[in-house]
């Protein structure tokens, strides 16, 4: 499916409205150098270096409920990225330590970022299992308590929060909708020809139905009754998936691209119970390419890839005016008012206000200044909410 398609998809689509305003907490301004901005967060301080920054972020308070008590070994000491409990065995606040908008400026080009953040994942889901935070507390809560409250840039902070980044993979969150659309073509035979037959189609909200882990939930699907037999032994069934992946507690998403022989990659959907476990087979599938499943998974991971025929996209629940709508994941505020202008007499630009939804439950809104080159590098995120005139 096209982004001009799923764009237009998702401006029609609609699924709810908000009845209470947002509650603020802080705000994130939008910094730095042409082409190159930061999201700052309001609460952060400097720290002793100034290439870093600390913010103290509450993960719970119910001590009743934890494991044990944090201690010094709850903590992580990164190059770039690092955690410690801020009393020990006391109140549940935790010291988070990460680039200034000064050590982004003048390290960020030095540093393997996404390594580093990637490892800190991986270090922070150890320390959720060895019972340092409270059992209420998910693991996509841990990640995005912490990304919240660290400085990013503008471009990059879906990948803080759900590991999209270059290589074209988003770790599935509540707040998206993926959606699968094949061609169904009536084979020929000695009578007729191939004839086009419709679409199947299906559509699925990610949730978080124990609170532990996401899961995929059917909300649409359209069939075919004359392909109720070939569909049924497809190992790529788009109307099974909750089933093949009921036991996985963490989703990976392969984008699809398009493009023409070598350049056109296929979409895959891979479902493992670690950080660890889903990095390992994105490993093994980047190195080896998108021809097949990696054989190495086991019982610890699934993967399903897709055909060429089978269209899959993401989308982003974004609050606008008031009115949930599933957007296209990636879109920038920038494309978004572009497009609203061209039937809001272009006025979107100077009226505009986005806020942020923290994984408090509360919302931050994002400075910035009013210009499309810096709208064009705010990603919209799941929940996050948009008003203009």
């Amino acid at each position: 499916m096209s982004f001009r398609k799923a764009l237009l998809m998702g401006l029609v689509v609609s699924t709810g409205c908000a009845h209470r305003p947002p509650v603020q907490r802080g705000s994130y301004t939008l910094e730095g150098k042409s082409g190159y901005s930061l999201l700052v967060p309001s609460l952060a301080s400097p720290a002793s270096d100034p290439n870093f920054q600390t913010t103290i972020v509450s993960i719970g308070v119910d001590q009743q409920k934890m494991e044990r008590k944090p201690n010094e070994s709850c903590a992580i000491r990164g190059n770039v990225f690092s955690l410690s409990v801020m009393e020990v065995g006391s109140r549940n606040q935790w010291i988070v330590r990460s680039l200034s908008t000064q050590g982004w400026l003048t390290r960020g080009a030095e540093l393997n970022i996404h390594a580093e953040w990637t490892r800190f994942i991986q270090d922070l889901q150890r320390l959720e299992r060895e019972g340092c935070f409270p059992r209420k507390e998910t693991f996509f809560a841990l990640r995005r308590a912490i990304a919240e409250e660290i400085s990013v840039p503008a471009t990059e902070a879906a990948f803080f929060l759900y590991s999209f980044g270059g290589t074209g993979f988003v770790d599935l969150a509540p707040g998206m909708e993926v959606r699968f659309e094949r061609p169904f073509v009536r084979a020929a035979n000695s009578t007729s020809k191939a004839v086009y037959g419709g679409s199947l189609e299906a559509d699925y909200r990610v949730t978080s139905p124990t609170g532990a882990d996401v899961a995929l939930q059917l909300s649409r699907a359209t069939k075919v009754k004359a392909a109720r037999s070939p569909e049924a032994g497809r190992s790529e069934n788009i109307f099974d998936l909750p089933n093949r992946f009921r036991s996985k507690s963490m989703l990976r998403l392969f984008l699809q691209t398009m493009g023409d022989g070598k350049d056109a990659m296929p979409a895959i959907l891979l479902g493992a119970n670690s950080v660890q476990e889903l990095d390992e087979a994105t490993t093994t599938i980047e190195k080896n390419g998108r021809a097949k499943c990696p054989d190495a998974l086991g019982s610890q991971g699934d993967c399903i890839l897709f055909g060429s025929r089978t269209a899959v996209s993401l989308m982003s629940s974004i609050n606008v005016n008031g009115k949930a709508q599933m957007l296209p994941f990636g879109m920038s505020l920038g494309q978004m008012i572009d497009v609203s202008s061209r039937s809001a007499g272009g006025h979107a630009l100077e009226t505009v206000s986005l806020s942020r939804s923290l994984v408090s439950g509360s919302y931050a809104e994002i400075r910035f200044p009013r210009t499309m080159e810096a709208v064009q590098q705010i990603v919209l995120l799941p929940g996050d909410r948009l008003t203009w005139r």
